[in-house]
């Protein structure tokens, strides 16, 4: 009898309200069976944690469903196989799947699985800069948003623009032409997306909270273009007032409303105006275009050799601390991709 290693993964405990707590997980000691004919073990090295799971934390319908309790939760994560008796994963490679959130998983036909090239990029790349994050501002860019190259004429405003998702869109804006103008939560970012994803001007919107559209009116005189909303809210609301006649916005993301209880979550007051402006407003889920994955690869690769992206990632060690490093997502504790390294 061939003996079951030791292994370890997250659990949801209970369905949180508000922010999360650490209270709502639990870390669980599991028995890992050894792969059969077919079948391929592998090991985790760096998992995500990311702002749309919390809408997987709560009772309602959603293009994804919730996450059941007591079972182990999911996400992107990059792992090395360890054990293979299948011909096509090979001890050693390294693997991009959506079962994050435990320290090894055992796969029956590899589904749903990519190889990743440690020699193109660091691994956990394939979580952020190469991977959903990175096109999530490429589709949302310039697919959604439709965004052309220009000479400076069109102006793009981001949200949480110094987030995993954000960063990355106030780059691929830069390199197109544009005016770009970020909001983030605090001086060292704002001084990152300044000094390193070279916009226009940032600003803390924590110190400008009820005057967020003055502040777009100031440095976007002639008003914005595209719209590039993580945040929702009270960005949503300021980005309406300040939008050009036939502008854009993108729904990302809307991470000032991800915690509140569906009584209390707003919509903006001043929507009439994407009327009066014929303004495009559009959602989007990331899993939609996965068919531009390969021209987002040769786009990625190309910026980042020529040095014009730059990303940041905040590292938690450990898998007993994901649950941490997810709710500082919420906290704004983080600047770029948060990452745990198991």
């Amino acid at each position: 009898m061939v003996d079951e290693k030791v292994g370890y993964e997250i659990h949801l405990k209970q369905l949180p309200v508000g922010i999360p707590t650490e209270n709502n997980f639990k870390f669980v000691r599991v028995s890992v069976p050894a792969p059969k004919q077919g079948e391929f073990l592998v090991r985790n090295i760096w998992m995500s944690v990311d702002p749309y799971m919390r809408g997987r934390m709560r009772e309602t319908k959603s293009h994804l469903p919730s996450f059941q309790l007591n079972k182990p939760l999911e996400g992107a994560c990059v792992g090395q196989v360890i054990e293979s008796k299948n011909n096509q994963f090979k001890v050693g490679d390294y693997l991009l799947s959506n079962f994050g959130w435990r320290q090894y998983w055992l796969s029956t036909d590899g589904s749903g699985i990519t190889k990743v090239d440690p020699n193109m990029a660091p691994i956990q790349s394939y979580l952020g800069v190469l991977g959903m994050t990175g096109l999530t501002a490429y589709v949302g860019l310039l697919k959604v948003g439709e965004l052309r190259e220009n000479n400076g004429d069109s102006t793009v405003f981001v949200s949480a623009a110094s987030g995993a998702v954000g960063s990355i869109a106030c780059q691929i804006a830069k390199i197109k032409g544009c005016h770009v103008v970020g909001s983030a939560g605090s001086l060292k970012k704002v001084k990152w997306l300044l000094d390193q994803a070279r916009v226009d001007y940032a600003f803390n919107y924590k110190e400008v909270q009820d005057n967020i559209s003055s502040e777009l009116k100031k440095f976007c005189p002639n008003g914005i273009d595209i719209y590039f909303d993580n945040v929702g809210g009270k960005h949503l609301e300021a980005a309406l007032d300040n939008m050009k006649t036939f502008g854009k916005i993108v729904l990302c993301g809307m991470i000032s409303q991800y915690n509140l209880p569906a009584s209390q979550q707003s919509g903006p007051s001043n929507l009439f105006l994407a009327i009066t402006n014929r303004l495009k407003i559009q959602g989007f889920i990331v899993r939609d275009h996965y068919h531009v994955l390969s021209q987002f690869h040769t786009s990625m690769s190309k910026w980042i050799r020529q040095e014009k992206i730059k990303w940041q990632e905040t590292v938690v060690e450990g898998l007993e601390n994901a649950p941490k490093a997810f709710i500082a997502l919420f906290k704004g504790e983080h600047i770029g991709k948060m990452l745990v390294k198991i």
